[in-house]
C-alpha cells in the first residue's frame, strides 16, 4: 500500500509538472514595434493627445457596463476624429483616466513611426524588419506586427502600402 501511495504521488507530481510547463513551451516571443503618430501611441493619456494633436473635428463616446466590457468593469470608449486620423481612448471603472488603445490612419498627412500611407513593402520591412506573420489574401499582402508591450496587433495591408 505504501509503495502504491509513493507511485501515485510521483505520477501526480509528473502530471502537474507537465501541465504547468506546457503553456510556457507554446509561448512565442513576438516582434514588438512602437507605433507613434506625433508622439502619440498606445497608453498615451487624453490630455497629451489634445496637447499634441489639438482639438478634434468631432468626438464620439460609447459607454459599456461591466457585464459587456472586456475589462470586467464599466468602460468608456472616446473616439477623437481628426482629418485622416481616428484615435480611440479607453477608460475603465478601475481608473479615471482615458488612454489611447487604437489609432487608425487614413491620410498621407500623418506619419506613423517613419511610415506613411503610400510606402512600399520594402520601406515597411526596412523600418520594422520581418513581421510576425505575413498573409496573402485576395491579391493583398498583409504584414502583421505586435505593438510594444504586446498591447495589440498592427497590420499593414497592400492597400495601405501600395504593393
Amino acid at each position: 500500500m505504501k509503495t502504491n501511495i509513493k507511485f501515485t504521488r510521483r505520477f501526480l507530481l509528473l502530471v502537474l509538472l507537465i501541465f504547468f510547463t506546457l503553456p510556457a513551451l507554446g509561448q512565442e516571443k513576438w516582434r514588438e514595434i512602437d507605433l507613434r503618430v506625433n508622439d502619440i501611441g498606445s497608453g498615451t493619456s487624453y490630455s497629451t493627445v489634445i496637447k499634441k494633436l489639438g482639438k478634434p473635428r468631432r468626438r464620439g463616446t460609447e459607454k459599456f457596463d461591466a457585464s459587456s466590457a472586456c475589462s470586467g468593469s464599466a468602460e468608456t470608449h472616446l473616439t477623437l476624429f481628426y482629418s485622416g486620423l481616428e484615435v480611440i481612448l479607453l477608460g475603465d471603472g478601475r481608473k479615471g483616466s482615458l488612454d489611447v488603445y487604437s489609432i487608425e490612419v487614413t491620410s498621407k498627412k500623418w506619419i506613423v513611426s517613419g511610415i506613411s500611407i503610400g510606402a512600399n513593402v520594402k520601406n515597411v520591412l526596412n523600418r520594422f524588419r520581418e513581421p510576425n506573420s505575413k498573409e496573402e489574401k485576395s491579391g493583398e499582402t498583409i504584414l502583421y506586427y505586435v505593438t510594444k508591450a504586446n498591447l495589440g496587433v498592427v497590420n499593414f495591408t497592400s492597400e495601405a502600402i501600395n504593393l
